[in-house]
């Protein structure tokens, strides 16, 4: 059943998305051609990483196919919805409750649904199941004003989530906002304490900018004291983020149902998932990365690496294409400060 506690402890049960080239239909034939190229491509790769989750013991789940149309509400309409590559951007499982996202894009208004068998099993097994009520997306420049995310409805991507046992640390910056913040405090205030981050340094989504590996320890490219005074004392991993950027930055973006357009807030690397606290999975193309490995190396953690050869085309990491669905945390490890 549903089980989820942080980011760190040993990983029983996940999800790995997947793509579909049939459910992408674009006007020019040679982007169809690259795009048809990379999605089977990345559907071996796929294939790949969940054998290799398989080998240490952990179960996967893999989304459903669904047709693609267009979509048209009362407030829009757009040619579909994204193709089911990235669960941890919808789903916010807190415990044993998983909550449906009220996402900032209007391409992911249904992107749930290529996952709705997965949920309705664990549903079936007694885990709890709600969604964020689902946000107009009616916004004009006159209502966005300044606000990355205009404060009209409770809006908040899951990974602007960043889980450490009683204490939820939420970024209202880039990918939620305040209203978002305030639904989860309104709906969960009563068991967990909610951190609002809310700093130009920081914005969008959480594990793209800090990454907690255990407890004391933390991955991120950022200076410590851009980080939230909450891990003053702990350990860093540093990365320097530039080729990361640069690399993402440089991408072509062909649809928006295909690809996250915003690589400037996107540091793959710290992007990485945690088997347990001495194991974490990272794309192999970061093997030339001695500097950092040599510091995982210090910490005894083990890095196993996985191929993902367009991760900087699709601008998504590790944990990304991952949800985590089952940790096991020993009753009465949740409060770790």
């Amino acid at each position: 059943m549903i089980n989820v506690h942080n980011t760190f402890d040993p990983l029983k049960e996940i999800i790995i998305g997947d793509v579909d080239i049939h459910s992408i239909k674009l006007d020019d034939p040679r982007k169809q051609q690259r795009v048809q190229y990379i999605f089977e491509k990345t559907k071996d790769e796929l294939k790949n990483f969940q054998e290799v989750m398989e080998s240490r013991g952990i179960q996967v789940h893999r989304p459903s196919s669904m047709t693609n149309t267009d979509i048209k509400t009362p407030y829009w309409s757009t040619a579909g919805t994204r193709i089911p590559l990235t669960p941890r951007d919808l789903f916010l499982v807190l415990g044993d409750t998983i909550i449906e996202a009220a996402m900032c894009e209007e391409e992911r208004f249904f992107e749930t649904f290529y996952y709705r068998d997965i949920i309705l099993d664990q549903f079936t097994k007694g885990a709890k199941w709600m969604s964020m009520p689902m946000p107009r997306h009616n916004y004009t420049d006159t209502t966005m004003g300044d606000e990355d995310v205009p404060n009209l409805d409770p809006i908040m991507d899951s990974p602007a989530c960043l889980k450490y046992g009683k204490d939820v640390f939420v970024n209202t910056r880039g990918a939620g906002n305040r209203l978002g913040f305030e639904w989860l405090c309104s709906m969960f205030g009563h068991k967990y304490n909610f951190h609002e981050i809310n700093t130009p340094e920081i914005s969008g989504h959480l594990d793209s900018q800090f990454t907690i590996l255990r407890p004391g320890l933390l991955l991120t490219y950022h200076p410590k004291d851009i980080l939230p005074n909450y891990f003053k004392d702990w350990e860093v991993i540093d990365f320097h983020p530039d080729y990361d950027k640069q690399t993402s930055a440089q991408q072509e973006l062909i649809d928006t149902r295909i690809q996250d357009s915003d690589p400037g807030n996107s540091v793959l690397f710290v992007n990485c998932l945690s088997i347990d606290r001495n194991t974490v999975v990272v794309w192999d193309h970061y093997k030339s990365e001695t500097g950092v490995l040599k510091q995982f190396e210090k910490h005894e953690i083990e890095v196993v690496f996985v191929p993902f050869t367009y991760s900087h085309f699709f601008n998504q990491g590790v944990t990304c294409l991952t949800l985590d669905m089952h940790r096991h945390t020993p009753e009465g490890l949740i409060n770790y400060q």
